[in-house]
């Protein structure tokens, strides 16, 4: 999900460039985008409940497709984890160097937020115990509730990380993308069949694997295509936009009735990411990549991982700790102030300490992985983290 920025001049050149290169900047843009639409998500919300009206009533009900950020993001892993994957498949240590290097990346900065969770009370040991081994999104079968969100989707990724590079070593890149097909149309036919028959699951349970597979699936059936011989620029500029605007267009029409919200918004999110990704790749690769090498959105893909992890508790403790102020401040500000002085210290304290988190702890253990390198850097700089 997460990759590093590295510098360097941006050259304006009349012909396109490959799509894969040795660092797309524009994937660092794609996981800026993905996480300010969960932020704003998580962000946006009037303290005690309180009714905003007129342009903020807008934003706010804009934001509430925010949670889409994260078909966004299982899309791009999917493309990020593929291609790695298929570019180190002939090389020594293949399986060393991948689990590696997933381990120093997710592992310490996850582990230190589950500590802290801990700490405040904000999670029972059960539930700490049970993210720990990545099961986040599948505490109702232990008796637990889900009680931090933003686990439920690493969970989610942890799981592919753990069963796809078997695959991917074994199997020719046509068989691959005979599976990634059968995942990308079964998994949405899994949640349809468990509503029709009466068994769709309740609470958690909707954030188990095999109901979250599509996007992932998407993604790494991008990464596949973008590395056949076969692969059609042309032909890729024609269906982005496609797959853009149609899955823009289901999923308006998805949201009308509990069955299709239950069942396939979930792929018309992934069917849109995957476009708004197979667009970016291609702007990035154009004389237009400006619009796509954007620093803001390229520093928030800095501390995207960071960020994901940390920004519900710091909206969290900020309701806590002024929970006392609201009503003052509602009375005397306002609520659509009093909401916005809410983002701004919830999403300015995770900022912070994502950046900071993202300069030291995270930084001390990604020196440690590159120290590990043995695949060329085209291969290396696409890595996630």
């Amino acid at each position: 999900m997460f990759c590093d920025i590295r510098g360097g001049m941006v050259t304006q050149s009349s012909e396109p460039q490959a799509i894969i290169r040795p660092y797309m900047p524009e994937l660092d843009s794609v996981r800026g985008i993905a996480i300010l639409m969960v932020l704003f998500f998580h962000g946006l919300a009037p303290p005690l409940s309180s009714p905003v009206a007129g342009w903020a009533r807008t934003l706010l009900a804009f934001t509430q497709a925010g949670w889409t950020g994260v078909n966004l993001f299982f899309v791009l892993s999917g493309f990020l984890i593929t291609g790695i994957l298929l570019d180190s498949k002939a090389r020594p240590h293949y399986f060393q160097r991948f689990y590696l290097r997933r381990v120093l990346r997710i592992l310490p900065a996850l582990y230190v937020t589950l500590a802290a969770l801990w700490l405040i009370g904000q999670i029972s040991w059960r539930f700490l115990a049970l993210s720990a081994f990545f099961l986040a999104n599948s505490v109702n079968f232990f008796g637990q509730a889900l009680q931090y969100g933003p686990l439920w989707s690493l969970a989610v990724e942890e799981h592919f990380y753990l069963l796809w590079p078997s695959l991917v070593r074994k199997f020719s890149s046509s068989t691959l993308a005979l599976v990634l097909m059968l995942i990308w149309l079964g998994t949405p036919a899994l949640r349809v069949v468990c509503w029709l028959t009466g068994h769709f699951p309740q609470h958690a349970a909707v954030f188990n694997t095999w109901f979250n597979l599509d996007g992932l699936a998407l993604g790494s059936l991008l990464a596949l295509w973008v590395r056949h011989p076969l692969f059609s620029r042309r032909r890729l500029q024609q269906l982005a936009p496609v797959a853009l605007l149609g899955g823009v267009a289901a999923f308006v029409v998805f949201s009308g009735n509990s069955f299709t919200v239950c069942t396939l918004l979930s792929s018309s999110c992934n069917l849109a990411s995957a476009g708004l990704l197979a667009s970016m790749l291609l702007l990035g690769t154009s004389r237009r990549s400006f619009l796509v090498d954007r620093p803001v959105l390229k520093f928030f893909g800095f501390i995207s991982y960071g960020l994901y992890l940390i920004h519900l508790l710091t909206f969290h403790l900020v309701e806590r700790l002024l929970n006392p102020l609201w009503a003052p401040l509602i009375s005397i500000a306002g609520p659509t102030a009093t909401m916005f002085l809410r983002f701004a210290l919830g999403a300015g304290a995770g900022i912070g300490i994502a950046y900071l988190s993202r300069r030291s702890l995270e930084e001390k253990f990604l020196h440690m992985r590159f120290r590990t390198r043995t695949a060329p850097a085209a291969v290396e700089s696409t890595v996630a983290g």
